[in-house]
């Protein structure tokens, strides 16, 4: 079994897995931004907007429940595939006609908000195992490979490369 990160290997983790992220949507436009079929209608503001809930939702409720040193209750959006598509599909509905700008200041908040919990919470609350993480720590879970961000940063650059060959 591979040993588990540090807080400060985390919080590296998590800089440059935004950063990462932040980069690759920088060079688009508005419109590229906002135009649908990055993955069935969705476009990559509603994919920022994805991200933003649900790290607004489990990560960053997760780790002020620990700051408070409270029990995390699982609010149930990912219970099962059924309730977790409807979730997706409730937030896409929600955040479809919101403007970019705000989409995108909510995204960098979020990152900051949980950046600032990491940075809060010492280092044996991050590596403690939590029932509701099956057992596994706040540094082990954000550590995985193929996470959330990689999952949707993967759709995006399929549907670049898809229209850059269009294009061709």
């Amino acid at each position: 079994m591979a040993q588990q990160k540090s807080k400060a290997e985390l919080l590296e983790m998590r800089r440059a897995l935004y950063t990462h992220f932040d980069a690759l949507i920088a060079d688009l436009s508005e419109q590229q931004m906002q135009m649908p079929g990055v993955t069935d209608g969705w476009s990559v503001k509603d994919h920022i907007a994805h991200l933003t809930f649900w790290e607004r939702v489990n990560l960053l409720e997760m780790l002020k429940a620990i700051e408070q040193g409270i029990s995390w209750t699982d609010p149930g959006f990912e219970s099962t595939e059924e309730v977790r598509d409807k979730t997706n599909e409730q937030v896409y509905l929600q955040n479809k006609d919101r403007p970019l700008a705000d989409v995108l200041a909510e995204f960098q908040a979020t990152h900051q908000q949980v950046l600032g919990y990491l940075e809060k919470l010492n280092e044996g609350a991050l590596k403690t195992p939590y029932e509701w993480l099956g057992g596994r720590s706040i540094i082990t879970w954000l550590s995985e490979p193929g996470g959330h961000y990689e999952e949707h940063e993967q759709y995006i650059r399929d549907w670049l490369a898809w229209q850059s060959s269009a294009k061709e």
